[in-house]
């Protein structure tokens, strides 16, 4: 749905791969904030509203036969404000898709709420996350040496770059 809460269409989507027998079923990429989202309908991670869909999605899982995963993603440049009703964000400024910069605090709650959607997932009973930052989504964002030459800890060196993708592994392992 609209709001990020789960539809009919994905749920019998992801149930039928999980009763048709494959081993791990793994849901589409869930924004874990609301200026995450990427497309319409797109599952949401974000907030407590989202939680009883979660459940009944990895219990039909579970019921199929399969490990239930919930992708974890955020759109970054690609997120569609039409839909949000927010600003574009990504590591730097990008006059091709009119992000901003996000602030340091800012990725620093990122890396928070990326936390905060897997105790979601694993309160909903997933069987395990995936950090999406394929298809140039938030987290690859924050990899891309030509790009992210941000002077905090978040850019510049690719040390720095890899950072928060170590910090949310950290972070939900913790």
């Amino acid at each position: 749905h609209a709001d990020g809460t789960l539809g009919e269409d994905e749920y019998r989507w992801l149930t039928m791969r999980a009763h048709g027998g494959f081993g791990m079923t793994m849901t589409c990429a869930a924004h874990v904030q609301r200026s995450g989202q990427g497309f319409p309908g797109q599952l949401g991670a974000w907030d407590d509203k989202h939680l009883s869909g979660l459940a009944r999605l990895a219990a039909g899982i579970h019921a199929g036969g399969s490990v239930s995963c919930l992708q974890l993603q955020h759109s970054g440049r690609r997120a569609e404000p039409e839909l949000t009703g927010q600003p574009r964000v990504a590591p730097w400024d990008d006059a091709e898709t009119g992000a901003r910069a996000l602030t340091t605090a800012e990725v620093e709650q990122l890396v928070q709420d990326f936390i905060a959607a897997a105790r979601r997932a694993e309160r909903a009973g997933f069987q395990g996350v995936e950090l999406h930052g394929a298809h140039g989504y938030l987290l690859a964002q924050f990899l891309d040496a030509e790009h992210n030459q941000r002077d905090d800890r978040y850019g510049g060196s690719f040390d720095n770059r890899c950072r928060v993708l170590f910090e949310v592994i950290d972070g939900i392992r913790a």
